[in-house]
C-alpha cells in the first residue's frame, strides 16, 4: 500500500513539475509585447526582444534581473511586468559585458546605463542603483530562430562602439 502511494505521489509531482516548466517557458518568454505594453511605448510595433528568462527551477531570479528588455532602432525599453519601467538611448549605455555565470549553457550579460538616463520615473523598478548607474543582468534572446541579439549588437556598434566590453561568441550572433 505504501509503495503504491509513493508511486502516485511521484507521478503527481512529475506532472506538476513538467507543467510548471512548460508554463514558465511559454508564459514568461512572449514573442511579442502585449497591447498594454505597446501603448506604453507610444505604439511602436517594431520592438524586438533582447532578453529571455531561462528556467532553473525558479532560482534564476537570483542571477538575472526580473525586468524584461526590448529594443528598437532608437531605444532600449525595460519592462517590469506589464509596466514600462525605463527607456534608454543606445548612447547612454556605459558597458555591455558578459559575466562568468551561465544558466542552462546560456551566458548572462550585464548592461549598465548612465545615471539619470531613464526618461521615465524610477518608482517601481527592481534594479540596483549606485551613483546614478542602472544595471541589468539578462540572458540574450540569441538563437537560430531569433537573431535579435545580433541586431542589437549591430545597432550598438553603430551608435556606441566603446560600450561593448565583451565580444559575443558564434552562437550568440547566429
Amino acid at each position: 500500500m505504501a509503495e503504491a502511494l509513493i508511486q502516485i505521489l511521484i507521478v503527481i509531482f512529475s506532472v506538476l513539475l513538467l507543467g510548471g516548466i512548460i508554463w514558465t517557458l511559454i508564459r514568461r518568454n512572449p514573442r511579442r509585447l502585449s497591447q498594454r505594453q505597446l501603448a506604453a511605448i507610444d505604439g511602436i510595433s517594431e520592438v524586438k526582444r533582447l532578453s529571455v528568462r531561462p528556467f532553473m527551477f525558479w532560482l534564476e531570479r537570483f542571477f538575472i534581473s526580473r525586468e524584461s528588455l526590448w529594443f528598437d532602432q532608437d531605444f532600449i525599453y525595460v519592462f517590469s511586468g506589464q509596466k514600462l519601467a525605463a527607456r534608454y538611448k543606445f548612447e547612454q549605455i556605459l558597458t555591455l559585458e558578459a559575466t562568468k555565470i551561465r544558466i542552462n549553457h546560456a551566458r548572462i550579460w550585464r548592461i549598465r546605463f548612465a545615471g539619470g538616463a531613464s526618461e521615465l520615473e524610477r518608482g517601481g523598478a527592481n534594479k540596483p542603483e549606485q551613483d546614478g548607474v542602472s544595471e541589468y543582468k539578462f540572458v540574450p534572446a540569441a538563437s537560430i530562430f531569433e537573431p535579435s541579439f545580433k541586431e542589437f549588437l549591430q545597432i550598438l556598434r553603430e551608435k556606441n562602439r566603446e560600450a561593448i566590453k565583451t565580444e559575443s561568441r558564434f552562437w550568440e550572433t547566429v
